[in-house]
């Protein structure tokens, strides 16, 4: 019997010879892959060089009122803190796992809090994301047949790009942005193989993004990939693709979309519960609008500073350069696969999003519900920044076909009169834009690179030496960004980060971890303004003295406020009516007040506020900056005899307006039957209580009533709170519009409350076992790759 040795067939000479070639190209293209991925490490170093290596950290935008405190709640509750599911830090309570934002089910967010401390963590946390974007992008590039250079090229366009340079200030933004380029690289990965590995892949790729925590990335992405489907039957290379393998595609396509959801029903269940009971649940109305100049000067410029602020809007962030959007411009000249067509639609169809109402396409999609979901968001920047993705891509693709068909005309291109005409027809049209676009603050450094580009690519055209042209795009990118975009952020000292003088002086005379606190300071807008303004250091350390947005988190200080996308209907309705109550304008006297029932105590504002039953409490003359206290704030847990019930949040608005006597306002939850009206006078001592437990998602309260009443907890009611009387389960009502509250009978009786998320427990189940199964698949493709080249091995 022969052995298998023996049965192999001789090679050709010729064959070793193509083998060999091959597996030098591949040698070369994986050290150019190696040079270009420690270049864009190197400046995202240098990047952020002050926060590893200088004892800064971010201090501007959204960072430290936002992504550092839900960072650092993250790492206190992974190291035996509260939970997630349920605060009392936010909006007077709040599911802020529901929420999203803070990235609690995101592994990246779980291993760099759980590891580091947070002012550190938070400020990796930004440089990391920006190098999984950049892999990403570079990814994508190289599965579409891109070049090392010219892959590294769009990396280096986008991570870079004034856009999603701008939403590093923004934990949820940066962490969602930085999973966007692996699930479009997925999606090119499934259309080249429809197989279940590759469904897995893009179901996870997605996933990473809604655990990310900001959903409207995830919409402007699936967009992306849709509308880039749109070329398929426009093209014959697309409509061949589609009769021969259009069962895999819909079957794996299936499969993505059921794995997806089951991946991500931990977060999406819990999510759609909040979404459906918060103020965005019948959609919202766009906050910010743009003009078309501000988009186009976004989109080809770096502006001077990165902001969103409404009196700023002449310039939005974008692509943020001029090479990249020439380079982009010239798609149309090249032959292209129905791939790059797509990504040209949808880079197209976004930035008509993006623009907002500034674009006549938008309007019609927005007013007649053309796009599902467009109604649920306030800004339509996330839009751009998707776009920016698929501009970075064409740019790459058009400096490859600049490459190969400058070698192949380099001979003639001096007589091709087209080439001359459509040349000079290409400087004519960006000299005009160039023109209209181009303010006296725009840096001189994009028109320079811009003309070197040009001049040096013909150049090298002309030399027969155009295979150089993706290695001197890329260096002319490098070059720009280290002269335009590496020093935009402004880093303030990790000092500035630390416990206010106003919160220590307050603590010296109050307990402020049992009392409430709401902002009526306007030191928070400085999260809108440049990251290099001279005085942000200062505003920063304000700021952060008015116990605003979330910072409120880092010390444990229950709060009204917030800095989230979903607080309940409830809340938001209160928000005119804390700004009334706390100017003094409104009918109802102390005790009376939303903001006395609620137990809202401690209100920082910009000067002294006179209302009713207001007083000095801490006034900080350095940062200017006052802490009034609300004498009339009633305590977390209060009790009843008289009450009147209500059939809608609304109503319970207006009464809380309105003068009355002391009593409790309760409304039904769906399949609640409401008690009678009762107008007998309150009690205030017919119902004694003794809170024994007092914690976010638990409270025991031992209740001595002399007569039926209610007990009435300053704690936002919400599903998945439950109340036993003495073991016995029994019906928690909302109360005072943002509180609960429950019928307590006559008698001695332990009261417990205790919160229980089923959609976070459901979604959690639903996800394991969806991991399960994607593993499962995953190993079976793995085993039989495995045997298929076994097989093969033994043919050979």
């Amino acid at each position: 019997m022969m052995s298998h040795r023996r049965q192999r067939r001789e090679i050709p000479a010729s064959e070793f010879a193509q083998a060999f070639q091959y597996r030098s190209r591949n040698m070369t293209n994986n050290k150019k892959s190696l040079l270009v991925f420690c270049v864009l490490l190197l400046l995202t170093l240098v990047f952020w060089w002050p926060t590893l290596f200088e004892g800064k950290s971010l201090i501007h935008g959204d960072s430290i009122i936002h992504g550092l405190p839900l960072f650092d709640f993250h790492s206190r509750f992974l190291h035996g803190g509260e939970t997630p599911l349920w605060t009392d830090k936010v909006y007077g309570g709040h599911p802020l796992f529901a929420e999203g934002q803070g990235g609690f089910a995101n592994p990246l967010n779980i291993l760099l809090a759980w590891l580091l401390p947070p002012v550190i963590g938070v400020n990796i946390f930004h440089l990391v994301c920006m190098l999984i974007a950049a892999a990403g992008v570079f990814v994508l590039c190289r599965l579409l047949g891109r070049s090392a250079w010219s892959a590294g090229f769009a990396a280096l366009a986008l991570v870079f790009s004034t856009a999603w340079l701008q939403e590093q200030n923004n934990l949820t933004i940066s962490g969602t942005l930085a999973w966007a380029p692996w699930a479009l690289a997925a999606t090119e990965a499934w259309l080249r193989k429809p197989l279940a590995r590759q469904a897995v892949l893009l179901a996870a790729a997605a996933t990473m993004m809604i655990l990310a925590g900001y959903p409207q990335l995830v919409h402007a992405t699936a967009l992306y990939a849709v509308f880039s489907l749109f070329a398929m039957p426009f093209s014959e290379d697309g409509r061949k693709l589609w009769r021969a393998q259009r069962l895999q595609l819909v079957t794996t396509a299936a499969l993505a979309a059921l794995l997806f959801l089951g991946l991500a029903a931990v977060q999406l269940l819990p999510l759609l519960e909040l979404a459906s009971l918060s103020h965005r649940s019948a959609g919202v109305g766009l906050f910010f609008e743009f003009s078309p100049m501000a988009v186009l000067r976004g989109l080809l410029y770096t502006p001077t500073q990165l902001a969103l602020a409404r009196d700023r809007l002449d310039q939005i962030p974008g692509i943020g350069s001029l090479l990249v959007c020439m380079l982009a411009s010239l798609f149309p000249l090249f032959k292209s696969s129905w791939r790059e067509k797509g990504i040209l639609l949808a880079v197209l169809i976004l930035i008509q999003l993006g623009a907002g109402k500034a674009s006549p396409l938008f309007l019609m999609l927005y007013d007649w519900h053309l796009v599902p979901g467009l109604h649920f968001f306030r800004t339509t920047q996330s839009y751009l920044e998707i776009a920016c993705i698929g501009i970075a891509v064409l740019a790459a693709f058009v400096i490859d076909s600049l490459s190969s068909q400058g070698r192949a005309s380099a001979a003639g291109w001096r007589r091709h009169k087209r080439l001359w005409l459509a040349a000079i027809f290409y400087i004519a049209a960006w000299g005009i834009l160039i023109a209209i676009s181009v303010e006296t603050a725009t840096p001189w450094q994009h028109l320079a690179i811009a003309a070197l580009a040009l001049i040096a690519a013909v150049i090298l055209v002309a030399s027969g030496k155009a295979r150089h042209i993706p290695l001197l795009m890329f260096a002319l990118l490098l070059l720009e960004c280290c002269a335009l975009r590496l020093h935009l952020f402004h880093f303030g000292d990790v000092s500035l980060l630390r416990r206010p003088a106003t919160l220590q002086a307050l603590a010296q005379r109050y307990p402020i971890q049992d009392t409430k606190f709401i902002n009526h300071s306007l030191a928070v807008a400085y999260a809108m303004r440049n990251s290099r303004v001279p005085d942000l250091d200062a505003n920063a350390e304000r700021a952060l003295a008015s116990n605003a947005a979330l910072s409120n988190m880092r010390w444990d200080t229950p709060s009204e406020d917030g800095a989230l996308a979903l607080p309940l209907r409830a809340r938001a309705l209160l928000i005119p009516v804390f700004e009334n109550e706390m100017e003094g304008r409104t009918k109802t006297g102390p005790g009376q007040r939303a903001i006395d029932l609620l137990g809202v105590r401690f209100i920082s504002a910009d000067r002294q506020l006179t209302a009713p039953g207001f007083q000095v409490a801490v006034h900080d003359q350095q940062q200017n900056m006052w802490i009034m206290e609300n004498t009339a704030a009633q305590p977390l847990f209060q009790s009843f005899t008289r009450y009147r019930p209500v059939s809608s949040d609304d109503e319970a608005l207006q009464l809380l307006q309105t003068p009355r006597q002391p009593e409790l306002i309760i409304e039904a939850a769906k399949g609640q039957t409401l008690p009678p009206l009762s107008d007998a006078d309150n009690k205030a001592d017919a119902i004694r209580f003794k809170v024994l437990t007092k914690q976010p998602t638990f409270y025991a309260v031992d209740v001595d009533a002399a007569e039926a009443g209610w007990l009435f907890l300053a704690d936002a009611n919400y599903p998945g709170w439950r109340a036993t009387i003495d073991g016995q389960a029994t019906h928690v009502f909302s109360g005072q519009l943002l509180g609960k509250a429950v019928m307590v009978p006559a008698g001695r009786h332990k009261l417990e409350f205790r919160f229980s998320s089923s959609t976070f427990r459901y979604g959690l189940w639903l996800s394991l076992l969806t991991l399960l199964i994607s593993a499962g698949l995953l190993v079976r493709s793995f085993l039989l790759q495995r045997r298929r080249h076994r097989f093969d091995a033994i043919a050979r």
